[in-house]
Protein backbone atom coordinates (compact mmCIF):
# COMPACT_ATOMS: atom_id res chain seq x y z
CA UNK A 1 0.00 0.00 0.00
CA UNK A 2 1.17 3.42 -0.67
CA UNK A 3 1.74 5.87 2.06
CA UNK A 4 -1.02 8.07 0.84
CA UNK A 5 -3.55 5.32 1.12
CA UNK A 6 -2.40 4.45 4.68
CA UNK A 7 -2.67 8.01 5.70
CA UNK A 8 -6.15 8.25 4.36
CA UNK A 9 -7.19 5.10 6.27
CA UNK A 10 -5.73 6.38 9.53
CA UNK A 11 -7.41 9.66 9.04
CA UNK A 12 -10.64 7.88 8.44
CA UNK A 13 -10.20 5.78 11.58
CA UNK A 14 -9.32 8.85 13.65
CA UNK A 15 -12.42 10.61 12.51
CA UNK A 16 -14.59 7.64 13.23
CA UNK A 17 -13.42 7.21 16.83
CA UNK A 18 -14.54 10.60 18.10
CA UNK A 19 -17.87 10.03 16.44
CA UNK A 20 -18.30 6.80 18.37
CA UNK A 21 -17.37 8.52 21.56
CA UNK A 22 -19.91 11.15 20.90
CA UNK A 23 -22.52 8.56 20.24
CA UNK A 24 -21.74 6.86 23.53
CA UNK A 25 -22.03 10.13 25.36
CA UNK A 26 -25.26 10.89 23.67
CA UNK A 27 -26.53 7.45 24.56
CA UNK A 28 -25.41 7.89 28.10
CA UNK A 29 -26.96 11.28 28.28
CA UNK A 30 -30.15 9.91 26.86
CA UNK A 31 -30.17 7.06 29.27
CA UNK A 32 -29.40 9.36 32.20
CA UNK A 33 -32.09 11.78 31.16
CA UNK A 34 -34.76 9.10 31.15
CA UNK A 35 -35.07 8.67 34.96
CA UNK A 36 -35.68 12.39 35.41
CA UNK A 37 -39.06 12.38 33.75
CA UNK A 38 -39.86 9.19 35.61
CA UNK A 39 -39.35 11.00 38.94
CA UNK A 40 -41.48 13.85 37.77
CA UNK A 41 -44.28 11.53 36.89
CA UNK A 42 -43.98 9.82 40.25
CA UNK A 43 -44.05 13.13 42.05
CA UNK A 44 -47.13 14.07 40.11
CA UNK A 45 -48.88 10.82 40.95
CA UNK A 46 -48.13 10.97 44.71
CA UNK A 47 -49.96 14.19 45.59
CA UNK A 48 -53.09 12.92 43.88
CA UNK A 49 -53.90 10.25 46.51
CA UNK A 50 -52.72 12.41 49.39
CA UNK A 51 -55.01 15.27 48.49
CA UNK A 52 -58.10 13.10 48.26
CA UNK A 53 -57.93 11.67 51.83
CA UNK A 54 -57.09 15.07 53.20
CA UNK A 55 -60.23 16.49 51.63
CA UNK A 56 -62.35 13.59 52.86
CA UNK A 57 -61.08 13.51 56.48
CA UNK A 58 -61.68 17.11 57.63
CA UNK A 59 -65.13 17.44 56.08
CA UNK A 60 -66.92 14.58 57.91
CA UNK A 61 -65.33 15.23 61.33
CA UNK A 62 -66.66 18.74 62.06
CA UNK A 63 -70.10 17.85 60.76
CA UNK A 64 -71.12 15.36 63.51
CA UNK A 65 -69.59 17.44 66.29
CA UNK A 66 -71.54 20.50 65.26
CA UNK A 67 -74.76 18.59 64.81
CA UNK A 68 -74.59 17.12 68.34
CA UNK A 69 -73.60 20.18 70.29
CA UNK A 70 -75.34 23.01 68.40
CA UNK A 71 -78.85 23.74 67.38
CA UNK A 72 -80.10 23.61 63.78
CA UNK A 73 -79.52 27.35 63.24
CA UNK A 74 -75.73 27.46 63.76
CA UNK A 75 -75.15 24.23 61.78
CA UNK A 76 -75.28 25.64 58.20
CA UNK A 77 -73.10 28.64 59.07
CA UNK A 78 -70.30 26.49 60.48
CA UNK A 79 -70.45 24.06 57.57
CA UNK A 80 -70.09 26.80 54.95
CA UNK A 81 -67.05 28.34 56.63
CA UNK A 82 -65.44 24.95 57.07
CA UNK A 83 -66.08 23.97 53.40
CA UNK A 84 -64.73 27.18 51.91
CA UNK A 85 -61.58 27.28 53.98
CA UNK A 86 -60.01 23.90 53.08
CA UNK A 87 -60.64 24.05 49.28
CA UNK A 88 -58.27 26.86 48.32
CA UNK A 89 -55.59 25.65 50.69
CA UNK A 90 -55.59 22.07 49.41
CA UNK A 91 -55.35 23.31 45.79
CA UNK A 92 -52.13 24.99 46.73
CA UNK A 93 -50.74 21.44 47.19
CA UNK A 94 -49.98 22.04 50.85
CA UNK A 95 -50.91 19.25 53.26
CA UNK A 96 -49.82 21.06 56.44
CA UNK A 97 -52.64 23.64 56.62
CA UNK A 98 -55.14 20.79 56.82
CA UNK A 99 -54.45 20.14 60.55
CA UNK A 100 -54.53 23.86 61.09
CA UNK A 101 -58.04 23.82 59.73
CA UNK A 102 -58.96 21.00 62.10
CA UNK A 103 -57.70 22.97 65.13
CA UNK A 104 -59.79 26.12 64.65
CA UNK A 105 -62.83 23.97 63.98
CA UNK A 106 -63.21 22.82 67.63
CA UNK A 107 -62.59 26.33 68.96
CA UNK A 108 -66.00 27.64 67.92
CA UNK A 109 -67.45 24.42 69.29
CA UNK A 110 -65.84 25.13 72.67
CA UNK A 111 -67.33 28.60 72.63
CA UNK A 112 -70.67 27.12 71.80
CA UNK A 113 -70.29 24.65 74.61
CA UNK A 114 -69.57 27.40 77.08
CA UNK A 115 -72.55 29.37 75.92
CA UNK A 116 -75.10 27.18 77.75
CA UNK A 117 -73.06 27.49 80.98
CA UNK A 118 -74.46 30.93 81.87
CA UNK A 119 -77.88 29.35 81.80
CA UNK A 120 -77.09 27.61 85.12
CA UNK A 121 -76.38 30.76 87.10
CA UNK A 122 -79.56 32.14 85.65
CA UNK A 123 -81.48 29.33 87.32
CA UNK A 124 -79.62 29.94 90.57
CA UNK A 125 -80.55 33.61 90.46
CA UNK A 126 -84.17 32.65 90.06
CA UNK A 127 -83.96 30.44 93.14
CA UNK A 128 -82.42 33.18 95.31
CA UNK A 129 -85.19 35.78 95.01
CA UNK A 130 -87.76 33.20 95.97
CA UNK A 131 -86.91 33.18 99.73
CA UNK A 132 -85.94 36.84 99.92
CA UNK A 133 -86.55 39.00 96.87
CA UNK A 134 -85.65 42.17 98.76
CA UNK A 135 -82.13 41.01 99.36
CA UNK A 136 -81.55 40.40 95.67
CA UNK A 137 -82.53 43.98 94.87
CA UNK A 138 -80.30 45.50 97.49
CA UNK A 139 -77.22 43.46 96.65
CA UNK A 140 -77.37 42.19 93.03
CA UNK A 141 -73.60 42.28 92.43
CA UNK A 142 -72.38 39.75 95.03
CA UNK A 143 -74.99 37.23 93.84
CA UNK A 144 -72.65 34.27 93.23
CA UNK A 145 -71.35 33.81 96.79
CA UNK A 146 -72.71 36.38 99.24
CA UNK A 147 -76.46 35.80 99.00
CA UNK A 148 -76.14 32.40 100.70
CA UNK A 149 -74.87 33.80 104.04
CA UNK A 150 -77.26 36.70 103.70
CA UNK A 151 -80.12 34.23 103.72
CA UNK A 152 -79.08 33.04 107.17
CA UNK A 153 -79.51 36.35 108.96
CA UNK A 154 -83.10 37.15 108.01
CA UNK A 155 -84.10 33.57 108.75
CA UNK A 156 -83.83 34.12 112.50
CA UNK A 157 -87.42 35.27 112.94
CA UNK A 158 -89.48 32.48 111.43
CA UNK A 159 -87.83 30.40 108.66
CA UNK A 160 -84.72 29.61 110.71
CA UNK A 161 -85.23 25.88 110.36
CA UNK A 162 -85.69 26.11 106.60
CA UNK A 163 -82.52 28.12 106.14
CA UNK A 164 -80.40 25.94 108.41
CA UNK A 165 -81.28 22.69 106.67
CA UNK A 166 -79.73 23.48 103.22
CA UNK A 167 -76.62 24.98 104.76
CA UNK A 168 -75.86 21.83 106.65
CA UNK A 169 -76.67 19.63 103.65
CA UNK A 170 -74.19 21.56 101.49
CA UNK A 171 -71.38 21.49 104.08
CA UNK A 172 -71.15 17.96 105.36
CA UNK A 173 -74.45 16.40 105.57
CA UNK A 174 -74.85 14.98 102.05
CA UNK A 175 -73.19 11.70 103.12
CA UNK A 176 -75.54 11.44 106.10
CA UNK A 177 -78.59 12.27 104.01
CA UNK A 178 -77.70 9.47 101.61
CA UNK A 179 -77.28 6.98 104.46
CA UNK A 180 -80.47 8.00 106.25
CA UNK A 181 -82.92 10.62 104.97
CA UNK A 182 -83.57 13.59 107.20
CA UNK A 183 -86.81 13.27 109.13
CA UNK A 184 -87.36 16.09 111.55
CA UNK A 185 -89.65 15.68 114.51
CA UNK A 186 -92.18 18.51 114.72
CA UNK A 187 -91.30 20.83 117.55
CA UNK A 188 -93.53 20.44 120.59
CA UNK A 189 -95.14 23.54 122.09
CA UNK A 190 -93.46 24.88 125.19
CA UNK A 191 -95.21 24.24 128.50
CA UNK A 192 -96.72 27.10 130.42
CA UNK A 193 -94.14 29.00 132.50
CA UNK A 194 -94.09 28.41 136.20
CA UNK A 195 -94.90 25.33 138.27
CA UNK A 196 -97.61 22.82 137.50
CA UNK A 197 -100.60 22.18 139.78
CA UNK A 198 -98.43 19.81 141.81
CA UNK A 199 -95.79 22.52 142.21
CA UNK A 200 -93.27 20.86 139.86
CA UNK A 201 -90.87 23.32 138.25
CA UNK A 202 -87.69 21.59 137.15
CA UNK A 203 -86.38 19.04 134.57
CA UNK A 204 -83.96 16.12 134.69
CA UNK A 205 -81.90 16.70 131.55
CA UNK A 206 -79.93 13.47 131.13
CA UNK A 207 -81.25 9.91 130.75
CA UNK A 208 -81.10 6.97 128.36
CA UNK A 209 -83.13 4.29 126.61
CA UNK A 210 -82.42 0.59 125.96
CA UNK A 211 -81.16 1.55 122.49
CA UNK A 212 -77.81 2.52 124.01
CA UNK A 213 -77.32 -1.19 124.86
CA UNK A 214 -76.42 -0.51 128.50
CA UNK A 215 -79.66 0.95 129.89
CA UNK A 216 -82.75 -0.84 131.15
CA UNK A 217 -86.44 0.10 131.21
CA UNK A 218 -88.88 1.69 128.79
CA UNK A 219 -89.19 5.49 128.53
CA UNK A 220 -92.60 5.34 130.22
CA UNK A 221 -90.96 3.83 133.31
CA UNK A 222 -88.53 6.74 133.46
CA UNK A 223 -91.46 9.13 133.15
CA UNK A 224 -93.33 7.49 136.01
CA UNK A 225 -90.29 7.85 138.27
CA UNK A 226 -89.95 11.51 137.28
CA UNK A 227 -93.42 12.20 138.67
CA UNK A 228 -92.46 10.59 141.97
CA UNK A 229 -89.30 12.73 142.10
CA UNK A 230 -91.36 15.94 141.82
CA UNK A 231 -90.19 16.93 138.31
CA UNK A 232 -92.06 18.96 135.75
CA UNK A 233 -90.38 17.22 132.82
CA UNK A 234 -87.55 15.03 131.59
CA UNK A 235 -85.29 15.14 128.53
CA UNK A 236 -84.04 11.89 127.01
CA UNK A 237 -80.44 12.11 125.85
CA UNK A 238 -79.47 8.69 124.55
CA UNK A 239 -76.00 8.12 123.06
CA UNK A 240 -75.94 9.26 119.44
CA UNK A 241 -74.97 7.08 116.46
CA UNK A 242 -71.41 7.57 115.19
CA UNK A 243 -69.69 6.94 111.85
CA UNK A 244 -67.20 4.19 110.96
CA UNK A 245 -68.31 1.86 113.75
CA UNK A 246 -67.07 4.15 116.52
CA UNK A 247 -67.61 2.38 119.88
CA UNK A 248 -70.79 0.63 118.70
CA UNK A 249 -71.50 -1.34 121.89
CA UNK A 250 -72.78 1.70 123.86
CA UNK A 251 -74.95 3.55 121.34
CA UNK A 252 -77.83 3.27 118.92
CA UNK A 253 -76.99 2.44 115.32
CA UNK A 254 -77.82 4.65 112.33
CA UNK A 255 -80.80 2.46 111.51
CA UNK A 256 -82.20 2.90 115.05
CA UNK A 257 -82.28 6.69 115.05
CA UNK A 258 -85.92 6.89 113.91
CA UNK A 259 -86.82 4.23 116.47
CA UNK A 260 -85.31 6.40 119.21
CA UNK A 261 -87.33 9.42 118.12
CA UNK A 262 -90.48 7.31 118.05
CA UNK A 263 -89.84 5.92 121.55
CA UNK A 264 -89.57 9.39 123.04
CA UNK A 265 -92.66 10.58 121.18
CA UNK A 266 -94.62 7.56 122.39
CA UNK A 267 -93.82 8.39 126.00
CA UNK A 268 -94.62 12.08 125.44
CA UNK A 269 -98.04 11.17 124.09
CA UNK A 270 -98.72 8.76 126.95
CA UNK A 271 -97.90 11.36 129.65
CA UNK A 272 -99.38 14.40 127.97
CA UNK A 273 -100.83 16.71 130.61
CA UNK A 274 -98.95 14.90 133.41
CA UNK A 275 -95.27 15.22 132.56
CA UNK A 276 -93.46 17.18 129.86
CA UNK A 277 -91.19 14.78 127.91
CA UNK A 278 -88.67 16.15 125.42
CA UNK A 279 -86.24 14.82 122.82
CA UNK A 280 -82.54 15.39 123.37
CA UNK A 281 -79.29 13.64 122.47
CA UNK A 282 -75.99 12.89 124.16
CA UNK A 283 -73.75 13.80 121.27
CA UNK A 284 -70.19 12.48 121.14
CA UNK A 285 -67.21 14.79 120.70
CA UNK A 286 -64.28 13.11 118.96
CA UNK A 287 -61.79 15.12 116.87
CA UNK A 288 -62.50 14.61 113.18
CA UNK A 289 -66.23 13.82 113.56
CA UNK A 290 -67.48 17.41 113.82
CA UNK A 291 -69.11 17.47 110.37
CA UNK A 292 -70.97 14.24 111.01
CA UNK A 293 -72.25 15.56 114.37
CA UNK A 294 -73.33 18.87 112.84
CA UNK A 295 -75.40 16.98 110.25
CA UNK A 296 -76.83 14.66 112.91
CA UNK A 297 -78.18 17.61 114.88
CA UNK A 298 -80.31 18.59 111.87
CA UNK A 299 -82.10 15.26 111.69
CA UNK A 300 -84.60 16.07 114.44
CA UNK A 301 -85.86 19.06 116.40
CA UNK A 302 -83.81 18.40 119.51
CA UNK A 303 -84.65 20.41 122.59
CA UNK A 304 -81.27 19.78 124.17
CA UNK A 305 -77.89 18.70 122.77
CA UNK A 306 -75.48 17.44 125.41
CA UNK A 307 -71.83 17.18 124.37
CA UNK A 308 -69.68 14.42 125.84
CA UNK A 309 -66.02 13.40 125.72
CA UNK A 310 -65.77 9.71 126.60
CA UNK A 311 -62.20 8.70 127.39
CA UNK A 312 -63.33 5.07 127.77
CA UNK A 313 -63.81 4.58 124.02
CA UNK A 314 -61.22 2.24 122.51
CA UNK A 315 -60.76 4.66 119.65
CA UNK A 316 -60.02 7.47 122.10
CA UNK A 317 -57.58 5.40 124.14
CA UNK A 318 -55.77 4.12 121.05
CA UNK A 319 -55.25 7.62 119.75
CA UNK A 320 -54.57 9.68 122.87
CA UNK A 321 -53.36 7.34 125.63
CA UNK A 322 -49.70 8.22 125.28
CA UNK A 323 -47.24 9.39 127.89
CA UNK A 324 -48.18 9.69 131.54
CA UNK A 325 -51.57 9.40 133.21
CA UNK A 326 -51.51 13.15 133.94
CA UNK A 327 -50.82 13.97 130.29
CA UNK A 328 -53.77 11.83 129.23
CA UNK A 329 -56.02 13.73 131.65
CA UNK A 330 -54.71 17.05 130.32
CA UNK A 331 -55.61 15.89 126.80
CA UNK A 332 -59.14 15.15 128.00
CA UNK A 333 -59.63 18.69 129.37
CA UNK A 334 -58.19 20.12 126.15
CA UNK A 335 -60.86 18.25 124.19
CA UNK A 336 -63.52 19.39 126.65
CA UNK A 337 -62.62 23.00 125.82
CA UNK A 338 -62.59 22.25 122.10
CA UNK A 339 -66.05 20.70 122.29
CA UNK A 340 -67.42 23.96 123.72
CA UNK A 341 -65.58 26.00 121.08
CA UNK A 342 -67.04 23.86 118.29
CA UNK A 343 -70.46 25.49 118.83
CA UNK A 344 -72.19 22.11 118.44
CA UNK A 345 -73.50 21.67 121.98
CA UNK A 346 -75.75 23.38 124.52
CA UNK A 347 -73.99 21.90 127.55
CA UNK A 348 -71.05 19.60 128.40
CA UNK A 349 -71.75 16.32 130.20
CA UNK A 350 -69.88 15.02 133.31
CA UNK A 351 -66.97 17.49 132.85
CA UNK A 352 -64.36 15.69 134.98
CA UNK A 353 -65.26 12.15 133.95
CA UNK A 354 -61.56 11.43 133.38
CA UNK A 355 -60.99 11.14 137.13
CA UNK A 356 -62.33 7.59 136.74
CA UNK A 357 -59.27 6.82 134.60
CA UNK A 358 -56.94 5.22 137.16
CA UNK A 359 -59.10 6.64 139.99
CA UNK A 360 -56.62 5.62 142.68
CA UNK A 361 -54.14 8.19 141.33
CA UNK A 362 -56.60 11.05 140.82
CA UNK A 363 -55.34 14.33 142.28
CA UNK A 364 -57.13 17.48 141.20
CA UNK A 365 -54.21 19.70 142.28
CA UNK A 366 -51.98 18.15 139.56
CA UNK A 367 -54.32 19.14 136.73
CA UNK A 368 -55.80 22.27 138.30
CA UNK A 369 -53.92 24.69 136.03
CA UNK A 370 -55.01 22.74 132.95
CA UNK A 371 -58.61 22.76 134.19
CA UNK A 372 -58.43 26.49 134.86
CA UNK A 373 -57.33 27.21 131.29
CA UNK A 374 -60.03 24.93 129.88
CA UNK A 375 -62.73 26.62 131.98
CA UNK A 376 -61.59 30.05 130.79
CA UNK A 377 -62.09 28.92 127.21
CA UNK A 378 -65.46 27.32 127.95
CA UNK A 379 -66.72 30.42 129.77
CA UNK A 380 -65.86 32.52 126.71
CA UNK A 381 -68.23 30.43 124.57
CA UNK A 382 -71.30 30.76 126.82
CA UNK A 383 -71.84 26.98 126.72
CA UNK A 384 -73.31 25.48 129.90
CA UNK A 385 -71.86 22.59 131.90
CA UNK A 386 -73.54 19.72 133.70
CA UNK A 387 -73.52 18.64 137.32
CA UNK A 388 -73.96 14.91 136.83
CA UNK A 389 -75.29 13.13 139.93
CA UNK A 390 -74.46 9.63 138.66
CA UNK A 391 -70.81 10.23 139.56
CA UNK A 392 -71.72 8.99 143.04
CA UNK A 393 -72.27 5.54 141.46
CA UNK A 394 -68.91 5.40 139.62
CA UNK A 395 -65.50 4.05 140.63
CA UNK A 396 -64.45 7.51 141.89
CA UNK A 397 -67.54 8.18 144.00
CA UNK A 398 -68.10 11.89 143.56
CA UNK A 399 -70.45 13.96 141.43
CA UNK A 400 -69.06 15.18 138.11
CA UNK A 401 -67.57 17.67 138.61
CA UNK A 402 -66.29 17.69 142.17
CA UNK A 403 -66.85 20.60 144.51
CA UNK A 404 -63.51 22.34 143.84
CA UNK A 405 -64.01 22.38 140.09
CA UNK A 406 -67.63 23.42 140.64
CA UNK A 407 -66.41 26.48 142.53
CA UNK A 408 -64.10 27.39 139.64
CA UNK A 409 -67.07 27.14 137.26
CA UNK A 410 -69.21 29.37 139.49
CA UNK A 411 -66.40 31.98 139.63
CA UNK A 412 -66.51 32.14 135.80
CA UNK A 413 -70.34 32.30 135.79
CA UNK A 414 -70.65 29.19 133.61
CA UNK A 415 -74.34 28.14 133.51
CA UNK A 416 -75.07 24.82 135.21
CA UNK A 417 -77.58 22.07 134.27
CA UNK A 418 -78.58 19.07 136.42
CA UNK A 419 -78.66 15.54 134.99
CA UNK A 420 -79.08 12.16 136.64
CA UNK A 421 -77.56 10.27 133.67
CA UNK A 422 -80.10 7.56 134.41
CA UNK A 423 -79.58 4.15 132.83
CA UNK A 424 -82.30 2.73 135.07
CA UNK A 425 -85.71 4.25 135.75
CA UNK A 426 -85.18 4.30 139.53
CA UNK A 427 -82.38 6.87 139.19
CA UNK A 428 -84.38 9.65 137.53
CA UNK A 429 -84.00 12.77 139.68
CA UNK A 430 -81.66 10.89 142.03
CA UNK A 431 -79.57 13.04 144.44
CA UNK A 432 -81.04 16.28 143.03
CA UNK A 433 -81.54 17.86 146.47
CA UNK A 434 -77.91 17.09 147.36
CA UNK A 435 -76.75 18.45 144.01
CA UNK A 436 -78.64 21.72 144.46
CA UNK A 437 -77.10 22.16 147.90
CA UNK A 438 -73.66 21.59 146.35
CA UNK A 439 -74.38 24.32 143.83
CA UNK A 440 -75.30 26.76 146.57
CA UNK A 441 -72.12 25.86 148.47
CA UNK A 442 -70.02 26.40 145.33
CA UNK A 443 -71.47 29.89 144.81
CA UNK A 444 -74.30 29.31 142.32
CA UNK A 445 -77.66 31.06 142.74
CA UNK A 446 -79.40 29.71 139.62
CA UNK A 447 -79.70 26.37 137.86
CA UNK A 448 -80.75 25.82 134.24
CA UNK A 449 -82.41 23.51 131.74
CA UNK A 450 -83.01 23.76 127.96
CA UNK A 451 -86.14 23.73 125.81
CA UNK A 452 -86.00 24.33 122.05
CA UNK A 453 -82.24 24.70 122.63
CA UNK A 454 -82.85 27.84 124.67
CA UNK A 455 -81.56 28.04 128.23
CA UNK A 456 -84.03 28.68 131.03
CA UNK A 457 -82.60 29.79 134.40
CA UNK A 458 -84.36 29.27 137.73
CA UNK A 459 -83.44 30.29 141.29
CA UNK A 460 -82.04 27.30 143.17
CA UNK A 461 -84.22 28.08 146.17
CA UNK A 462 -87.37 27.85 144.01
CA UNK A 463 -86.29 24.55 142.51
CA UNK A 464 -85.60 23.04 145.93
CA UNK A 465 -89.03 24.07 147.17
CA UNK A 466 -90.76 22.72 144.06
CA UNK A 467 -89.12 19.30 144.32
CA UNK A 468 -90.30 18.81 147.89
CA UNK A 469 -93.81 20.09 147.22
CA UNK A 470 -94.38 18.07 144.03
CA UNK A 471 -92.90 14.89 145.50
CA UNK A 472 -95.28 15.13 148.48
CA UNK A 473 -98.19 15.82 146.12
CA UNK A 474 -97.46 12.79 143.94
CA UNK A 475 -96.63 10.41 146.81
Amino acid sequence: MSKSTRNTKKAAQGKARPVAAKSKKTVASKTQAKPAPAKKTLAKKKPVPTKKPVLKKPTPKPAPKKVVKKASAPKPTVKKSAAKAPLPKTKAAVAKPAPALAKPAPKPLAKAATSPAPAKPAAAVKAVPAPASVEVKTAPVPAPAKPAPAAKTPAVAAPAKKAAAPVVEVAAAPAVVVAAPVKKVPSQPLPAPGPTKSGALFYDSHMHTPLCKHAWGEPEEYAQQALKAGLKGIIFTCHCPMPNGFWPTVRMSESEFDTYVALVQRAADAFKGKLDIRLGIESEYFPGCEEYIAALHQRADFHYVLGAVHWQAKEYLNKFETGTIENFRRTYFEHLARSAESGLYDSLAHPDLVKNYHPDSWCFAIVKNTVSTALDRIAATGVAMELNTSGLNKSYSEMNPGLEMLRMMADRKIPIVLGSDSHRAARVGEHFVTALNHLTEAGYEKVSYFLNRQRIDLPISDVLASLKKAADHNA
